[in-house]
Formats: structure tokens, C-alpha cells, sequence
């Protein structure tokens, strides 16, 4: 079986090497030991395209759908969507099974919201199967998007195999210059607006001791400004220490989640995320709202949930992790990653493929 799976539109890539999100190239991976075969979907997606194809493919897997038809402006961001809403039918009615996973409610950025809605709608009446990660995004997809039936609860996968995982927490202190006798929180991630940094900062600067340390790893790819005001935000506090790069090399992962004793992300709004399940990969306890799929993703002695609607929870979290024992709760957020395994996962989704 062959499917096409569109993926980041810009760097997307199906195999480890490419300079992107690894989740698809690890569900490719253990999709080729199942005999189904992805290749990247065409974005254009037009019908000469879906024509051409559908001798050799059967299967379309739609991720993230503002790719189809975000444009600059909203009278051709209306007209995109119109043709990808027609040419969608058409790919069904030529016998195509269309495939969508939810990974986020909406997109982060949302310069025009009401078509987010009605794509999110339309794809929800006419594909053959919903993939959601958790319970709750199964929720969402019969509440908002109104999809009943062929709707499959997967979850999302670990990135264990993606990172090198070689270098010693004392190692990797020192080559960030932190000291061995510090507690050191980490947010890592890119620096959107909804990541809530600066919620982070705010509680650190004022909960934190002086033996504590704030590290930011943070990719500054996609709202320079964003980034800009983190940088701002840090500049006052010299605990805090921030590290920007465009795309940060897989290989130095290790030294930051080594260096920490805690992984903080303060999402201010998410749905799934795989910045979390990399800090559980590596066995690092996390702090995290409880928002989405994340109180599905962990248990009580893996890290703390917070309620997001006070301010003053995110602080709280940060001084009560302090009296954990890190090592077992270490030892629970592994165990949280390792439930995640891409074998099992692959064998749904090409059970959904096939069904």
C-alpha cells in the first residue's frame, strides 16, 4: 500500500535526516516494515496531480491543512480554499481514502481564523477516518468539527530514537557554564506567543532562589519579534541564561535536557505536543498546564499539572518540584515516553489505512 502524507510544507521530509519535525519520518519507518509506503503529498494538489497518482496511491493523510490554503491575503486564501475544498471531493469521487490527523485545534497563527473553521469542518465530513492523539482531540473533533464516526484515538509517538542521549549531566553543565550545585529549569521549543515564555520568566524571577538557574533553548524561525521580546524579558535576571539558533542541530538536544532538573513549558494554549514528549524522553520530569491532550500524557509522578487560569500556578509548581525526588520522578517520566512506541502506533494507523 502506498499513501501520501503531507507534511511541513517547507522542509518537510519523511526520513530523520531532513531538517524538520521527526514524526514522520518515524511513523515512515515502521509503516515500511508493514508494507505501506509514504511519500510527500503535493500542497497544489490539483486534479491533474490526484489523476496522475491514482493508479499508485491509495490513500491521502492530511496533517496540517492551513498548508492547502493560506495565502497573504484573505480574497486569495478564500479562493485557494475553494479550489482545495473541490479538488478534495474529486480526489474521493476518483476513489481516494482521505486520512486526517488533528494534531492542534487550530493553527498557532490565525490571520484568518474563519476559514481555519471551515476547513476544519469541511475535512471533518468528508474524510474517511479522523486520527486523534488523546481523548480529549477526540472530543474536540465530535464537539466543534462535528465528526461522529471513523474517529480513531492514536496517540502520538516518542522521539527516544531521534536524540543522542551520551553526554553527562556534569558535562553538559559545563559546557553551558552552569553550576553542578544549581536547580535548573529549562523551557525549550520554538519561540511563538503561544508557548507563554514570558509567563515563565515572570514566575521564575519572582519564585525562584538564588541557586536557580532558567535556561531558554529557543529557535527563532518563526516570530522574530516574539523572540525578541524573551530576549528583552531575560536581559535583568543573570540566572537566566538564553540560547537562540534557527534550527538547533539534533546532537545538541542532549546537552540542554541533560543539563536541566526540570522541563518547564507554559503553553498558554495546546493541543498535542512533542516538545513534552521529548523532555519525558530523556527523562526529565516536566511542569505543564492542564490543558489538551497533556493530562493524558503523564502521570502524577512524572511532573506537575497546573491550572493556566491563575497566574500564580506556574510559580507555585516550579517551588513544590523542588522538594520531588527527581530521580524517580525521572525514572516515571521515561516510563511515560517508552508507552509512546512507534511499532504499535504504526500498526493502528495502517489499520486505518486498510480498513
Amino acid at each position: 500500500m502506498r499513501a501520501f502524507f503531507f507534511w511541513e510544507a517547507k522542509a518537510g521530509g519523511l526520513t530523520l535526516e531532513q531538517k524538520c519535525n521527526p514524526y514522520a519520518g518515524l511513523l515512515a519507518r515502521e509503516l515500511a516494515k508493514l508494507d505501506v509506503h509514504l511519500e510527500l503529498g503535493d500542497y497544489a494538489f490539483e486534479r491533474g496531480w490526484l489523476e496522475e497518482n491514482r493508479g499508485r496511491f491509495d490513500v491521502l493523510h492530511l496533517n496540517w491543512l492551513h498548508w492547502f490554503y493560506r495565502q497573504d491575503t484573505l480574497e486569495d486564501t478564500v479562493a485557494r480554499y475553494a479550489r482545495f475544498a473541490e479538488n478534495l471531493a474529486y480526489a474521493k469521487s476518483i476513489g481516494y481514502k482521505v486520512v486526517w490527523t488533528l494534531h492542534n485545534k487550530y493553527p498557532h497563527e490565525r490571520p484568518f481564523p474563519h476559514v481555519d473553521r471551515l476547513a476544519r469542518l469541511m475535512v471533518g465530513k468528508l474524510a474517511d477516518s479522523v486520527i486523534a492523539h488523546c481523548e480529549y482531540a477526540a472530543g474536540l473533533a465530535r464537539d466543534l468539527f462535528y465528526r461522529q464516526s471513523g474517529l480513531h484515538v492514536i496517540p502520538h509517538g516518542n522521539f527516544i530514537d531521534v536524540f543522542d542521549n551520551s553526554v553527562s549531566p556534569t558535562e553538559a553543565r559545563n559546557q553551558l557554564g552552569i553550576a553542578s550545585d544549581a536547580f535548573v529549569y529549562l523551557f525549550f521549543g520554538n519561540a511563538r506567543a503561544y508557548k507563554g515564555i514570558e509567563h515563565l520568566i515572570e514566575s521564575f524571577c519572582r519564585v525562584a532562589g538564588p541557586d536557580s538557574n532558567l535556561v531558554l533553548m529557543t529557535r527563532r524561525a518563526f516570530d522574530a519579534s516574539y523572540s525578541d521580546k524573551v530576549m528583552n524579558l531575560s536581559r535583568n535576571d543573570p540566572r537566566i541564561q538564553v540560547f537562540t539558533h534557527p534550527f538547533f542541530p539534533n546532537e545538541d538536544f542532549q546537552i540542554y535536557l541533560n543539563a536541566c532538573d526540570v522541563v518547564t513549558l507554559p503553553f498558554t494554549e495546546v493541543l498535542t505536543s512533542g516538545t513534552a514528549i521529548t523532555a519525558l524522553g530523556f527523562g526529565k520530569p516536566v511542569i505543564l498546564p492542564a490543558l489538551g491532550c497533556l493530562p493524558e500524557l503523564i502521570n502524577d509522578g512524572a511532573g506537575i499539572l497546573y491550572d493556566p487560569r491563575d497566574s500564580q500556578n506556574l510559580g507555585e509548581a516550579m517551588l513544590a518540584i523542588r522538594h520531588w525526588d527527581l530521580g524517580k520522578a525521572g525514572a516515571a517520566a521515561l516510563e511515560c515516553a517508552r508507552v509512546l512506541d512507534w511499532k504499535g502506533i504504526a500498526e493502528k494507523v495502517n489499520h486505518v489505512y486498510r480498513s
